[in-house]
């Protein structure tokens, strides 16, 4: 949509001010981080030209990741413009001065000129349609007025939850895996499969929320999507069938217990703990999910979904042509309801249908769905609204550079890892495993000598996945909390009008005497109007985001209030014009009537006799007889 650049302002401020400042500081930060690699590098180049590199693509990695997400931050607190067109159209707008514009907005429409039409014939709200799927339906079963919520945030709501099912799940899984290990049903293999099992719920834990977050994306937030359990039937069936699985795989090795103890003991070895990072993603789920949840709380407090209309029908006798009648209302009634003068948005068009008959008979028809130019409303949000939004912003932000730093430490202390697992490798193990040929003697020396290496790649993948559910985390809270920045809601005028009926014409003559100088002759339309009026007053929101397409994003309607008294002002400024119409045309000029006058006193002195004037203004009885006649051969003529 273009930018169209008015003197009268619409008065919309810009929302994303206080995000952007915490973003651009956490884009600051990160670039801090990836300076420190970088200015190492002119230290070390000498010393190891590997680790030079390394730290030169790790520091000019974060510093590009830094620049983009301070200068998305930025971009929020740029001026925000906003044209005299804004925000997208409920339906495609048909006015003819507004084609440019409704050709750019018509894929972000969320209805149609039909669905606006039923939700004002029917008293209903298509917006809030079901949920789909088997979490959707619990969830809003639990919270049945989430129904009434935005798309996108009923879409944040049902993958929060699906998040936590999934969680719960998972940890009634490793439940059921152990009950499976500790019952025997896995085979002696049941001490070895719950490290495993453990580090599998950590990397599909870690998986799942970063899907999370990926579908938390702006643009798949436009329509309801469905959220269903299949995938925690399969998450159950998979914790049955994998200890099982794995069980009788280990005992189809026929191993005897000193190979068996041999494998327990390499196991171990190979194996790391993951009960921290288990402890510190669930933490984050509590981070996340007391943010939202205080957030949707408070949303919820503004919601009214009302669905009611006011409604005015009737039938008018009136001495009009049909066309005057559209023609009014369109361009004179509901022009004067213009906001701050921008034409209104045409969903469905005054196009008359006249059929004429024979006689100077026939009848008429027309609809017209209007909406006036929507009218910016500040949310009144509480103070509570407020600080937790901010607060969840600012968490989201710190739990991004906090998975950044996590990731950088990895990446530089993974170096070292692998220089002392090279040395261990050739200067110790090697060394100590020549001329060794029994495998438990082997393990019984390689494993003292492998311990520390263990534990150092151990600690790293610990610090891998923290920087993983970090970001994770960081990346749901803070598309989350931008949805509460960018709500921004509208007041406007939706109306249905329809008027049917019949006409007749016929013609009213005066000046018709024999006397008369001047004559009018008028065809007179007589209509029979039934009209048919709803309208209400609808509040509807968008999602604003920054850049060229701020409010050009679906909007939906949430409110539909009674507007008695303005439809009532409506309808008497149409039977106002009604009324004051005139059915007989007369000379309005002063030149013309005193002209007229003129004829008038010749014609009268050229008809009466000097010295004998009228008596008492009547005909004789000559005068009479032609007039008589005159005026039947005018009844023949027509």
């Amino acid at each position: 949509m273009a930018y169209d650049f008015g003197s009268l302002k619409l008065g919309i401020k810009n929302p994303f001010k206080q995000e952007g400042i915490i973003s651009t500081l956490a884009g600051i930060a990160i670039v801090g981080i990836g300076l420190g690699p970088l200015l190492s590098v002119a230290s070390v180049i000498q010393e190891d030209r590997t680790r030079a590199w390394l730290y030169a693509g790790l520091g000019l990695f974060l510093l590009v990741l830094g620049l983009r997400r301070a200068g998305r931050g930025l971009f929020q607190l740029f001026r925000f413009f906003v044209g005299r067109s804004v925000p997208t159209s409920l339906a495609y707008n048909c006015n003819p001065s507004e084609q440019d514009n409704a050709k750019a907005e018509h894929r972000f429409t969320a209805y149609d000129a039909k669905q606006l039409e039923s939700m004002l014939m029917g008293r209903k709200n298509t917006t809030f349609t079901e949920p789909q799927g088997w979490l959707s339906r619990l969830l809003h079963s639990l919270i049945p007025s989430l129904i009434t919520t935005p798309y996108p945030l009923r879409n944040l709501a049902q993958e929060l939850f699906g998040v936590l099912s999934v969680t719960f799940t998972a940890i009634i899984a490793f439940a059921v895996a152990s009950f499976v290990c500790a019952t025997g049903l896995a085979g002696p293999v049941g001490d070895l499969i719950m490290p495993l099992m453990s580090v599998l719920l950590l990397v599909y834990m870690t998986f799942v929320w970063r899907a999370t977050g990926s579908r938390l994306q702006s643009n798949q937030m436009g329509r309801l999507q469905a959220k269903g359990a299949g995938g925690l039937a399969r998450l159950l069936g998979f914790s049955i069938l994998l200890p099982i699985i794995i069980g009788y795989g280990y005992q189809q090795l026929n191993l005897d217990s000193e190979q068996a103890v041999q494998v327990s003991q390499l196991f171990e070895l190979v194996t790391f703990n993951a009960w921290p990072n288990l402890s510190y993603l669930g933490l984050m789920v509590i981070v996340v999910l007391a943010a939202t949840v205080v957030l949707f709380i408070e949303r919820l407090k503004l919601s009214n979904p009302t669905t009611e209309v006011s409604e005015y029908r009737d039938n008018l006798q009136e001495s009009i042509h049909p066309n005057e009648i559209f023609i009014n209302t369109e361009s004179i009634v509901l022009a004067n309801r213009r906001y701050n003068e921008i034409p209104n948005r045409t969903y469905r068009a005054f196009d008359p249908a006249l059929n004429d008959q024979s006689e100077g008979k026939g009848s008429f028809g027309g609809e017209l769905l209007i909406e006036t130019q929507p009218a910016y409303r500040e949310l009144e949000h509480s103070p509570l609204f407020k600080l937790c939004r901010s607060a969840a912003t600012l968490v989201a932000q710190i739990l991004l550079v906090v998975g950044v730093a996590t990731f950088a430490s990895v990446i530089m202390n993974g170096y070292d890892v692998y220089l002392l697992a090279n040395s261990v490798f050739f200067n110790q193990l090697v060394p100590a495993l020549q001329g060794v040929r029994d495998e438990t003697l082997a393990l019984e020396i390689a494993a003292p000598i492998l311990t520390p290496v263990a534990d150092q790649i151990s600690g790293l993948i610990t610090l891998l996945f923290i920087s993983l559910a970090s970001t994770a985390a960081g990346h749901i809270l803070s598309r989350g909390a931008n949805l509460f920045w960018a709500e921004m809601h509208w007041d406007s005028l939706l109306m249905w009008m329809k008027m049917e009926g019949t006409y007749t014409e016929s013609k009213v003559s005066t000046g018709m005497s024999i006397h008369d100088s001047t004559r009018s002759e008028n065809v007179v339309v007589r209509s029979s109007i039934t009209p048919w009026i709803i309208s209400s007053r609808v509040r509807t929101t968008c999602f604003a985001t920054s850049g060229n397409y701020n409010l050009e994003l679906p909007r939906y309607i949430l409110e539909m209030q009674k507007n008695d008294g303005e439809l009532a002002g409506i309808v008497d400024e149409i039977k106002s014009f009604l009324r004051g119409r005139e059915s007989i045309a007369s000379i309005t000029n002063e030149n013309d009537l005193a002209n007229a006058k003129n004829i008038y006193d010749v014609n009268q002195a050229s008809r009466t006799p000097l010295g004998a004037p009228q008596q008492n203004g009547q005909l004789n009885i000559e005068e009479q007889a032609a007039h008589q006649q005159r005026q039947e051969a005018i009844e023949q003529t027509d």
